[in-house]
């Protein structure tokens, strides 16, 4: 006589209660890893065209950074014809920042937190949005790099529309680097203070989260 072995009943409903158990549990760690991934994407998108732009940009003008260029802040318009010329812009909203941006922000903890008011802003292809607040292109007869200071909503309005989750800011360089301020590397103590004062937006414009992902490795830990 043939004996076959199995499952009963009420194995299999065990069985499928801990899968559901497991998958309840990690799923919402699983779904909140992908998507600082996907945040991460985004920021490095815009960083990456960011310096290449500024380095393009040099290039076609014959000279050796973008603050020798006729982008500089000593033309007229020079910033917003930088964006349309080596960006795809698809939205300028200079004169109504509120068009490219979205109306609230918030910090990682939950405060209110107010965007620079703009000389610049522009909606790309992409979906992001850039905002120049101040145009330093210029300075270097003081021996600094001139600079970009720049607030980036790497997903324009869709949400969350966090400091620190879609929005960035940021300083493109003249030699075409982009960091939150100009320098071959930070230490954890500089890093850690930063990304304090960003979590709650009491650094200066919200720098603090960019150089954070950086120093990890492009990744968001937090």
């Amino acid at each position: 006589m043939d004996i076959k072995k199995g499952f009963t009943l009420s194995e299999v409903l065990v069985t499928v209660g801990i899968i559901g158990v497991v998958a309840a549990l990690t799923m919402p760690t699983l779904v909140n890893n992908h998507q600082r991934k996907v945040y991460v994407t985004q920021l490095h998108k815009v960083y990456t065209e960011l310096s290449q732009a500024a380095i393009r940009a040099a290039s076609d003008n014959n000279a050796i950074s973008l603050d020798e260029t006729r982008f500089n802040s000593n033309n007229a318009n020079g910033t917003i014809n930088f964006l349309n010329t080596y960006f795809n812009v698809v939205q300028s909203c200079t004169d109504d920042v509120s068009k490219c941006f979205a109306t609230d922000y918030k910090t990682l903890t939950g405060e209110d937190f107010s965007l620079q008011d703009t000389t610049a802003a522009v909606v790309l292809s992409s979906g992001a949005a850039i905002s120049v607040f101040n145009n330093a292109l210029g300075f270097d007869e003081f021996g600094n790099h001139g600079y970009l200071d720049m607030q980036v909503d790497t997903n324009g309005k869709q949400g969350p529309n966090i400091l620190g989750r879609d929005l960035f800011y940021m300083q493109l360089y003249s030699d075409g680097k982009v960091a939150e301020t100009y320098s071959t590397g930070y230490d954890d103590d500089y890093v850690d203070d930063k990304f304090e004062q960003c979590q709650t937006g009491d650094s200066y414009s919200g720098y603090g989260c960019l150089t954070k992902i950086i120093r990890d490795g492009w990744t968001m830990d937090y």
